[in-house]
């Protein structure tokens, strides 16, 4: 049976720091979110999945002051299954995003100017806080003592930055056409 890219996102996550829904969701959110994004709520229905195939085992714990939660473990027969989904090979091309803004690009002939100048400016924007979200990311695992997981992880938010800086950079080529245009309507 097949199981969706999200069952492996959080079975990796509980592999790497069992915890509980609330630990794990966290630490999604300091980490996958940047390349591989889960919802809350789909994070809970895969720890339940994971609980169904026997891959996680939950312990529940019982809490004076807060409502009583349960934490997450790796099944040796979790590992197994994870340790086979990474070893198969992925069956996708380099991923291509619909990314309505490079389609307003696209058609950016037929968009007045100073608004595509607009966008871009926003669109810049977001790259820089990403850009500087993960440099961020990669200077604190740098801070740390090297292990595997962290060299792994400094690689991915490493991809990141790498994307941000390209999307900059393909920002200021429009911005160049868009001088360009300027100058041949004068």
């Amino acid at each position: 049976m097949e199981h969706p890219v999200s069952t492996f996102v959080v079975l990796g996550l509980v592999a790497k720091r069992p915890g509980s829904g609330y630990d794990l969701a966290a630490f999604a959110d300091r980490s996958v979110r940047f390349f591989s994004p889960i919802a809350r709520s789909q994070l809970y229905t895969e720890l339940v999945r994971l609980e169904e195939l026997g891959w996680v085992t939950g312990t529940a714990v019982a809490q004076d002051r807060y409502p009583n939660k349960r934490l997450y473990e790796a099944t040796p027969a979790g590992i197994a299954a994870l340790r086979e989904w990474l070893a198969a090979p992925t069956r996708q091309q380099l991923p291509r995003r619909k990314d309505p803004f490079v389609l307003k690009v696209f058609h950016g002939a037929l968009m007045d100017p100073g608004q595509l100048a607009e966008q871009l400016h926003d669109y810049r924007e977001q790259a820089q806080r990403l850009h500087a979200e993960l440099s961020a990311v990669v200077a604190h695992v740098d801070a740390l003592e090297p292990t595997a997981s962290r060299r792994f992880g400094r690689a991915t938010a490493r991809y990141g930055v790498l994307q941000a800086e390209a999307t900059i950079a393909w920002i200021e080529e429009i911005e160049a056409v868009l001088a360009a245009e300027r100058e041949q309507r004068q």
